[in-house]
């Protein structure tokens, strides 16, 4: 069975998922409305996200107290049966119908459609100007889809990528293994616990980036410096970018997100 005849992913939806088989298809679906990029309010551009509860690593960490991932935003609340808790707030908008179908059909586009890389170069080049955020929501899947990320971000060189991870393994099985990761995308490892230790040794050896999440009261008392990095000010914006690049910049090497 070739990857045009694939089943799409069952995701408890019902009806189907479109594989989007062929470049065309991708265009022709965007001009009808199918949307392939996310929106975050927080993000200054568009960005691309994944259904949280696919994520390799946060599967496993959603049920330990303290983990980072055992209070995502992005995860919802689910019924014994599978389906999204409406009657919950946990997830935020990640938690409606039309948000879960549309991070799905990303992610059957991601995982399974031969035409990831020239399509998502082709929307990057056409919608953004100047940054992209990768997973608002979700995480790499596998060494492919890092490699097939990789690539994307060396086709649009004028654009500066951010991707944070808790995929340490996938990140180290990649770069160890004698892949480079373009010099216009900043991967951070995340930190696994609230106020946790960021993975620097590992990050350093594999010539990357880290990040951090902290309460209010280790936030306040935060004092940025070059070896620590710095705090990100969304949290006094708005919950906004605003013009800060930090998590877009190579020499930041840490950056800690309040938690929320």
């Amino acid at each position: 069975m070739s990857l045009f005849e694939m089943e799409p992913l069952d995701c408890g939806y019902k009806g189907t998922l479109p594989l989007f088989t062929s470049f065309a298809h991708c265009v022709r679906t965007l001009a009808l409305g199918t949307r392939l990029l996310s929106d975050p309010k927080k993000m200054p551009e568009l960005a691309f996200n994944l259904p949280a509860q696919e994520c390799k690593a946060g599967k496993f960490m959603v049920d330990i107290e303290g983990q980072i991932c055992h209070d995502c935003y992005a995860l919802p609340k689910f019924n014994e049966d599978g389906s999204v808790d409406l009657h919950s707030s946990k997830g935020g908008r990640y938690r409606f119908n039309p948000v879960q179908l549309a991070m799905y059909r990303r992610f059957n586009f991601a995982v399974f459609n031969p035409n990831f890389v020239s399509v998502m170069t082709y929307l990057i080049t056409k919608k953004i100007k100047r940054k992209f955020r990768w997973f608002d929501s979700g995480d790499i899947q596998s060494e492919k889809m890092l490699d097939d990320i990789c690539k994307i971000c060396r086709n649009t060189p004028h654009i500066l990528h951010w991707l944070p991870t808790k995929e340490w393994k996938i990140c180290k099985r990649y770069i160890e293994a004698g892949n480079k990761i373009p010099d216009n995308l900043d991967l951070r490892l995340s930190a696994l616990r609230v106020n946790g230790e960021p993975p620097t040794k590992l990050a350093k050896r594999l010539g990357l980036n880290t990040s951090t999440v902290m309460t209010a009261d280790v936030w306040d008392k935060f004092i940025a410096s070059k070896s620590k990095g710095i705090r990100c000010p969304s949290s006094t914006q708005d919950n906004e970018c605003g013009e800060c690049e930090a998590c877009w910049v190579h020499k930041v090497v840490n950056v800690g997100y309040k938690w929320h």
